[in-house]
């Protein structure tokens, strides 16, 4: 029997309609491809070996943004980088280092690596040392080519005595990724951008443990390197126990952002900031707070999501104490 041909032309018109809308559906995004994350790790282990700042150089974007562990450690461009670490790496003789922690996340486009690396130094002068560092790298893909964008390094806070945690225990960790853990590209670039710049004035200005919350994960896939915590935070009830103290000891806050950049594809954002918080304790005092805070974030379900996160406190070389006021 012939088929109708009403019929026919339905049937051909059904194909062609989910053809076009296959065509037109954002692609699933590429997790954590094996050659990209090669690439990043490579990088990070001449980012953490180099003692040479003309090796280093190159793997650093022209408009790199970086927060050094010491103050003032504000870094923005090539020039000020190699300005902020050439002395330091040319006083040091020899170094080794362990990475016990190291956790990357790339879409092929962006890509985040967290880590903690131990360093056993041997200055010029004679001196030697050990340090256990946190880092927080956001990369790009530029031209096919990796480069660092936006790097954030921190040393762990004694809260009670203000002093950098220099040798604290790693406790080296791994992140147990959901089965999605990046959404397709769901908005352009600008709007992204606007979006991560209101996602920080309000969560960053939040008053009390659960409309904090709303701002990491969805899942569990979900790191923090909190100033005051000597280990990774990885799971929300992790961040949340940690915060919890704080969060319930305030009942106001103002924030301003004297240093801001963002970046992103409309899945992957990464932000870097430095903020100036003053909260207004329940106990009637007011607290002025100065740290520095850097984000890799999704955009899942129309919303954004920090998924690996540093907030840390620039440590004074002298005196080996954090700098937490303004």
């Amino acid at each position: 029997m012939k088929s109708m041909p009403f019929l026919a032309g339905a049937a051909a018109l059904a194909v062609a309609t989910a053809t076009i809308g296959c065509a037109q559906s954002p692609a699933a995004p590429t997790f954590n491809d094996p050659a990209d994350v090669a690439a990043i790790e490579a990088i990070e282990e001449v980012l953490a070996t180099e003692l040479d700042i003309e090796k280093l150089m190159p793997l650093y974007a022209d408009d790199a943004v970086v927060l050094d562990l010491f103050t003032p450690g504000v870094f923005q461009g090539k020039e000020q980088i190699r300005a902020g670490f050439a002395p330091q790496l040319g006083a040091i003789r020899s170094m080794t280092k362990t990475t016990p922690e190291m956790i990357v996340a790339t879409n092929g486009t962006f890509g985040c690596a967290a880590s903690q690396v131990a360093y056993e130094t041997v200055m010029k002068d004679g001196k030697s040392f050990k340090m256990n560092v946190r880092v927080l790298d956001a990369l790009k893909k530029i031209d096919g080519k990796w480069q660092v964008v936006q790097q954030h390094l921190s040393l762990p806070v004694d809260p009670a005595t203000l002093s950098a945690m220099t040798e604290a225990p790693i406790e080296g960790r791994s992140m147990q990724w959901s089965a999605m853990p990046l959404e397709p590209v769901s908005t352009t670039p600008d709007k992204a951008k606007e979006e991560i710049r209101e996602y920080m004035d309000v969560g960053g200005a939040s008053v009390g443990l659960e409309k904090l919350m709303t701002y990491y994960g969805p899942g569990d896939d979900t790191l923090l390197y909190d100033g005051f915590s000597a280990k990774s935070l990885i799971g929300k009830k992790e961040i949340a126990d940690f915060y919890a103290p704080i969060m319930g000891s305030y009942n106001g806050i103002s924030l301003e952002m004297p240093l801001f950049a963002v970046d992103s594809d409309g899945s992957f954002g990464i932000q870097i900031d430095t903020q100036q918080l003053t909260l207004n304790m329940k106990d009637g005092s007011k607290r002025k707070v100065a740290l520095r805070q850097s984000d890799c974030m999704r955009r899942v379900g129309g919303k954004w999501y920090s998924f690996l996160e540093m907030v840390s406190y620039p440590i004074d070389a002298a005196t080996m104490k954090a700098q937490v006021t303004f």
